[in-house]
């Protein structure tokens, strides 16, 4: 089996019965669409197509371990997994403004690979949370990607692009200018 489709493979068994907090889609979609976004974006890039199917796997798929990612994607892949992978995770009772300074300075040195799948994470994302029905929720969502897209300044013209793009409508859907 390809890269990609071991990736895809992985993604969907492990995301299965999940679904998107804010529209309630199932989970998967959100995978589907940051890979195809950076496919279009990368077509010869297998690795980084093979990460963003499985970008969320380490954070919300407690079911899989290291070892079935790593056999899945393999080593490349998984490094750039874990580049995006939040470190605040680890430390979930700090404050919420504390947890997003400390993923933005990890996303400070990450690689342009790694913050290329974060810019097609986050303006998905955005997206997503468009439905949100807590409007204050999605303004302060809207803030902390306005601060992460500083960080990601300089990494690819498209995708931050697509980034800002997905700014404005949801700091419209959020009420917020």
């Amino acid at each position: 089996m390809d890269l990609i489709a071991s990736a895809q493979a992985l993604a969907t068994r492990a995301h299965a019965g999940q679904q998107r907090d804010d529209s309630g889609d199932p989970y998967i979609v959100h995978p589907t669409r940051v890979a195809t976004r950076l496919a279009r974006r990368f077509p010869d890039d297998a690795v980084l197509i093979a990460a963003a199917w499985c970008h969320d796997v380490l954070e919300d798929c407690p079911q899989i371990t290291v070892a079935e990612l790593r056999a899945a994607i393999g080593d490349d892949a998984l490094a750039i997994v874990r580049e995006v992978t939040n470190p605040s995770k680890q430390h979930p009772d700090l404050p919420r403004a504390e947890r997003k300074a400390m993923d933005r300075a990890h996303i400070a040195v990450i690689s342009r690979r790694a913050r290329c799948l974060k810019l097609a994470d986050r303006a998905d994302n955005l997206r997503d949370g468009c439905a949100c029905p807590d409007k204050a929720w999605l303004a302060t969502y809207v803030s902390e990607s306005r601060l992460l897209a500083e960080v990601l300044r300089g990494t690819d013209p498209q995708l931050e692009s697509d980034l800002q793009d997905a700014l404005s409508v949801a700091a419209t859907a959020a009420g917020i200018d």
